[in-house]
């Protein structure tokens, strides 16, 4: 396949992928320091909020996360403490219990999210459709390749 932009314009596309990657994140740690919860907990709100109900069971926080089951429960104790996650029994076991994210973290989380939806979808919306396509082929392709790459 020949190139159809030279090599200089496409680093100059995915250093500003790269920006924007390091923008985002600057903004997440403003936003999960201004909540005073740590990384993994922000991250564990955010797995919670993108769940059916809300909700999980502490294996796929542990799953998810990549951390050990200690850690996971003492992190849910101290959500459980600030009020934004509550755990439950799960109906037909009553010795499982899944954790789910509460009205306080749900509004912690709209806002945190909602803002950043809107400002974006603001930009998105100036673009043309066929615009569009080609930025959605760009990233489904950049994301392919990262997801098959074998770089530590």
């Amino acid at each position: 396949m020949t190139p159809r932009v030279a090599r200089h314009e496409a680093r100059r596309v995915l250093a500003m992928l790269r920006h924007y990657r390091v923008a985002e994140s600057d903004m997440l740690t403003r936003a999960r320091r201004s909540l005073g919860i740590s990384a993994n907990e922000f991250e564990a709100l955010r797995f919670l909020m993108q769940q059916r109900d809300h909700a999980a069971r502490p294996h796929a926080l542990i799953q998810h996360l990549g951390i050990s089951s200690a850690s996971v429960t003492t992190m849910i104790d101290k959500l459980e403490r600030t009020g934004r996650i509550e755990r439950h029994v799960v109906a037909g076991d009553r010795r499982a219990v899944s954790v789910a994210a509460t009205e306080l973290a749900k509004r912690e989380m709209r806002a945190t999210f909602g803002a950043l939806d809107e400002l974006m979808e603001d930009v998105a919306e100036q673009l043309s459709p066929s615009e569009l396509r080609h930025i959605e082929a760009f990233l489904e392709a950049v994301t392919d390749a990262v997801e098959g790459s074998v770089a530590a």
